[in-house]
């Protein structure tokens, strides 16, 4: 009885080895790791309510850094620049100016799946088609070349030739299909994340029950 319990043992050591690695409550310097891959700092995971082992955890197939990226980096827009008047409105800092396209009060979600089918901005596109074409869910003309994100057969390249569609009302027959929705994997979410308190002094911010609780799975 006492052998059958050391192997017993020894396999829950063995399989939980990582998690403990990834979390643990007496090791302060955990709080900058990304185990799971998804642009989430464990810290950033915890202030966001996500999952520190799940890069989706809504399952709405947007890694959770993703949504939490543009919830954070919204698209501005300034008086006299580029699509103004097109694009800016919404006040985001109550300046009386309107600087923003995506209602301020709108959340990009990591653990809302239902918002992978919103389309906040002034494209026709949902969330998810914005992830899988690579576009900015916050600007309507990721590219600034005047055709909406949606109408644009590149819409990562700025070619700025008028043409069919090219209005910003008129929805018109669309020339750039509409990716799949079921893509498969998506594409590496790489992409620049600040974090909310990367070297603000609260690399131990993460409380003791959240990592127990984690690491335990309970």
């Amino acid at each position: 009885m006492k052998k059958l319990m050391v192997v017993a043992l020894a396999l829950v050591m063995g399989c939980s080895f990582g998690t403990v690695l990834a979390l643990d409550p007496f090791d302060p310097e955990d709080a900058a790791r990304d185990g799971d891959l998804d642009g989430l700092s464990n810290l950033e995971e915890f202030i966001h309510g996500t999952d520190p082992y799940d890069p989706d955890s809504d399952s709405d197939t947007l890694p959770d850094g993703w949504e939490a990226y543009y919830d954070e980096h919204r698209a501005a827009w300034f008086p006299g620049g580029p699509n103004y008047d097109r694009c800016a409105r919404y006040d985001s800092d109550g300046d009386g100016l309107y600087d923003v396209n995506v209602d301020p009060a709108y959340k990009y979600s990591p653990v809302n799946r239902e918002d992978a089918l919103d389309t906040p901005d002034d494209d026709l596109w949902t969330n998810l088609q914005e992830y899988v074409a690579g576009t900015d869910p916050t600007n309507p003309d990721t590219d600034t070349d005047g055709w909406r994100d949606d109408m644009d057969p590149e819409p990562l390249i700025p070619n700025g030739v008028p043409g069919p569609g090219n209005s910003w009302g008129n929805i018109g027959p669309n020339p750039n299909p509409s990716p799949d929705p079921n893509p498969g994997p998506g594409p590496d979410p790489t992409w620049p994340h600040s974090g909310q308190a990367q070297g603000s002094g609260l690399g131990a911010a993460l409380s003791h029950s959240w990592e127990t609780y984690t690491v335990r799975g309970l």
